[in-house]
């Protein structure tokens, strides 16, 4: 049987992306969420978590006001200042996760805006500050490292840290993504109202037609916190 992880990234973002992330949750195929604390609509996001307990939610680290940003390729594009000040990005995350925990939100897994917690220099400092707080999960995988030549040493310092990660990762939804092979995998989506794409990715992960194929190809749908409790069982 596959395993799948439906997160939505941006919630938090504005109250038009926090309403699809919700509707995507109760109506669709979404198990988890990552927040983000930097956007406007972080306060009504927080108290949509309260309104569903049951919704997993991680922690959508933004650290843009680091770097130049490719906005129309999503990705980050170069440094604004060289070398990186990392005792600022370090107080910066810390001051992110603390105001998730400060709301009594239990933060179950980390993902980075732009994969900014995949670049070099920052992510020995996030899988540092995870153990710290205990953060038990994290997105990674080979295809979105921006150096692919540390994919073994990252590796390796999550194993060695305890730190779960789903074996395979698939970029947002098109044709036959979840007919890739894997055992468990996590999609990334980005439901939303008020933007074009966004709103395509909120009627994807609510297509019923979708929710049929998954049950019939015997996907099951987790969270990370269930991937997280395989692995506990697993290591017993």
């Amino acid at each position: 049987m596959k395993k799948l992880i439906v997160n939505a990234d941006d919630f938090g973002f504005n109250t038009k992306i926090n309403q699809g992330i919700i509707h995507s949750y109760k109506n669709g195929v979404v198990t988890s969420t990552s927040l983000m604390v930097t956007k406007e609509g972080f306060e009504d996001a927080v108290n949509l978590i309260k309104d569903n307990p049951k919704l997993c939610v991680g922690i959508h680290i933004d650290l843009d006001q680091f770097f130049e940003i490719d906005h129309a390729k999503g990705v980050i594009s170069g440094y604004k200042q060289n070398p990186l000040p990392i005792e600022e990005i370090t107080s910066e995350i810390k001051k992110q996760v603390e105001l998730v925990l400060s709301k009594g939100i239990t933060i179950d897994h980390l993902t980075g805006h732009h994969h900014v917690h995949l670049v070099d220099e920052v992510f020995p400092i996030v899988v540092s500050l995870m153990k710290e707080y205990k953060i038990p999960a994290m997105r990674f995988h080979k295809k979105i490292l921006y150096n692919q030549d540390k994919y073994e040493e990252f590796k390796s310092m999550l194993d060695s840290n305890g730190i779960v990660y789903p074996p395979h990762f698939i970029e947002g939804w098109y044709w036959g993504n979840i007919d890739e092979v894997f055992t468990i995998a996590e999609l990334m989506t980005h439901p939303g109202y008020g933007e074009v794409w966004r709103e395509y990715e909120l009627s994807s992960s609510c297509d019923i037609k979708l929710k049929m194929y998954l049950r019939e190809k015997n996907i099951e749908l987790i969270t990370y916190a269930d991937l997280v409790e395989e692995f506990k069982t697993k290591g017993n």
